[in-house]
C-alpha cells in the first residue's frame, strides 16, 4: 500500500513514520548553498559547494562555536561536496580528526573523471586542508545516471556508493543503486595519489526496488550507523517534501521512511551520528537534532 503523499514524485512503497523521532532545530547558518556535513566526537565539519568548509564545535545543547573556514585543498566549481564521511585513517597523529571523504557529485567530470571521492586531511589549525588520495570508479556501464555518492561504513571499514540509475525526476525508469567495496587504505593510492576501483573490486551490487523500497523524490546526503543507511531526501516542499529513509545493510531491506516535514524547514543535505540515538541533519535552513527512537 502506497503512503499519503502529495505527489506522484513523492510516493514511497512503506508508510511514512510520524512518532519515532523528533526534530529541534539548533541553529541557523551565515549563508546559502551548505552540503556535505559529519561529526567527528564534538566537531562538526560543514561542506558548501565548491568545497568551502566551516568546522564548528558542538557540545549538544545549544548553538554552534565556530572554529575555522577554509576553501578544501579540492575546491572546484564542480565539486559539489554534496556528502561528507569521516573514515578511520588519520594522516598525522597530530592530526584532530580523521581524514574526510567528499563526494564530488556533481554532472560534469573533475580532471576528466565523474563522481571523484576527495579524501582530505584537516590540518590541527582548523584553517585548512590537505587532498591526500582521490578515489574513482571506473563504471563503464554507467550504473548510475545524473550524480554518485560515497558514505564510509567507520565500522567495518566498507565503502558505499549510491545513487540513481537515469535520474531523481525520471518517475518510470529511475532506481536507486548501491554498490560496496572496501575501504581502500592511503597507502593503496598510486604515485598521483590516486585509486581506481573497478567492477572487479565490488562486494555488492543492487538496487533498492528489488528489496522492498521504492520511491521517487529527490536524493540528497547519506549516513551509515549501525549497519543502517539513513538516506536524507526532499527539497522541504508540498511537491518533494523532506523524507528520511532508514534501510538494512545486511538485510538488505527497508527499516522505515521518517516524514521529516515535521520539526524540520527547508531543503534537507545531510546526516550523521552525533551521540547515542541522536543525528545532526544540515539543511539550507541551519542544522537540526533528530531524536531517533529505535
Amino acid at each position: 500500500m502506497l503512503a499519503t503523499a502529495v505527489s506522484a514524485q513523492s510516493m514511497v512503497s512503506i508508510p511514512l513514520s510520524t512518532d519515532t523521532f523528533t526534530n529541534t532545530h539548533i541553529t541557523r547558518f551565515e549563508t546559502a548553498n551548505y552540503q556535505g556535513m559529519d561529526c567527528w566526537r564534538n566537531y562538526v565539519v560543514s561542506l558548501r559547494h565548491t568545497g568551502v568548509a566551516t568546522v564548528w564545535k558542538y557540545d549538544g545543547k545549544s548553538g554552534l562555536e565556530k572554529l575555522g573556514q577554509f576553501d578544501l585543498a579540492s575546491h572546484d566549481e564542480v565539486n559539489h561536496s554534496n556528502v561528507a564521511s569521516f573514515g578511520v585513517e588519520f594522516f598525522d597523529r597530530k592530526d584532530p580528526m580523521p581524514v574526510l571523504y567528499i563526494s564530488q557529485c556533481h554532472k560534469k567530470p573533475y580532471k576528466g573523471r565523474k563522481d571523484v571521492l576527495f579524501v582530505e586531511r584537516i590540518l590541527p589549525d582548523l584553517q585548512s586542508s590537505e587532498l591526500v588520495q582521490t578515489i574513482f570508479f571506473d563504471d563503464p556501464d554507467h550504473l548510475f545516471g545524473y550524480a554518485l555518492q560515497w558514505v564510509v561504513d567507520r565500522k567495518n571499514k566498507m565503502l558505499y556508493g549510491y545513487g540513481n540509475t537515469t535520474g531523481d525526476k525520471d518517475v518510470e525508469h529511475n532506481r536507486h543503486r548501491v554498490v560496496k567495496f572496501r575501504l581502500p587504505k592511503l597507502s593503496d593510492s598510486d604515485e598521483s595519489g590516486m585509486v581506481t576501483l573497478t567492477y572487479a573490486d565490488m562486494l555488492e551490487n543492487y538496487v533498492l526496488e528489488d528489496h522492498g523500497l521504492s520511491f521517487a523524490t529527490i536524493g540528497q546526503g547519506l549516513c551509515i550507523h549501525k549497519g543502517r543507511l539513513l538516506m536524507p531526501t526532499g527539497l522541504g516542499t508540498d511537491k518533494y517534501p523532506s523524507y528520511l529513509f532508514v534501510w538494512d545493510l545486511a538485510k538488505k531491506k527497508p527499516v522505515e521512511v521518517l516524514d521529516m516535514s515535521l520539526g524540520t524547514t527547508g531543503e534537507l543535505e545531510d546526516c550523521a551520528h552525533f551521540r547515542c540515538n541522536r543525528y545532526l541533519v544540515q539543511g539550507q535552513d541551519g542544522l537540526f537534532l533528530l531524536k531517533y527512537k529505535k
